[in-house]
């Protein structure tokens, strides 16, 4: 039951992660404001707000993790954590943890560590042999690589559009407005709803 309290707890103040979450999202306009007037300090503001990102990132991905398990239990989800809150934890989750990793090329390095372990576990099966080896290597990196190649251009294309900055300062922004309106008990719900 603890872990119940402290979701709830956690899940009941997604405002102050929406707020920060925001901040370190539109920090790119930070950036280019502080190129306007030259100002060193704005952007070495700017960059450490944005080294926040991935965590912040991931608790944001964590807090709708945290929110589906708390739908299903009877204590239930705090009044303040909408369907909106859900989508801009979701988005902001995904801008933060994508920018710094977009160029990150994940299937070559996973089809060529699995194609080292496939190798592998022959040597340990007693092969010696380097041609069946290498044999083995190359056919479990084609067919992994090329597998993951179309799953990593879809991860890219979305990465890239994600970390578009005004991309990024829209749902920034989006999730500040979000998170001010739940300190005041609303919601962009009620502005476009009109709930």
């Amino acid at each position: 039951m603890a872990l119940d309290d402290g979701l709830f707890i956690l899940v009941d103040w997604n405002f102050l992660l929406l707020i920060m979450g925001g901040c370190v999202a539109a920090s790119w306009l930070l950036i280019r404001l502080s190129s306007v007037s030259d100002s060193e300090e704005i952007v070495s503001l700017a960059e450490k707000v944005a080294i926040l990102g991935f965590p912040v990132g991931v608790i944001s991905l964590l807090m709708i993790g945290a929110a589906f398990y708390l739908d299903s239990q009877p204590v239930g989800l705090p009044a303040s954590f909408d369907l909106i809150t859900l989508i801009c934890f979701g988005v902001l989750g995904l801008v933060l943890i994508l920018r710094p990793i977009k160029n990150f090329r994940f299937g070559t390095f996973l089809s060529l560590g699995l194609g080292l372990l496939g190798a592998a576990i022959l040597v340990f099966l007693g092969t010696n042999q380097i041609k069946i080896m290498a044999g083995v290597f190359i056919i479990i990196f084609l067919v992994i690589y090329g597998s993951i190649k179309m799953v990593e251009d879809l991860y890219l294309l979305i990465a890239e559009i994600l970390s578009n900055p005004m991309i990024s300062v829209t749902v920034g922004v989006i999730c500040i407005i979000q998170g001010l309106l739940q300190i005041l008990g609303f919601s962009l719900a009620n502005f476009l709803f009109f709930i």
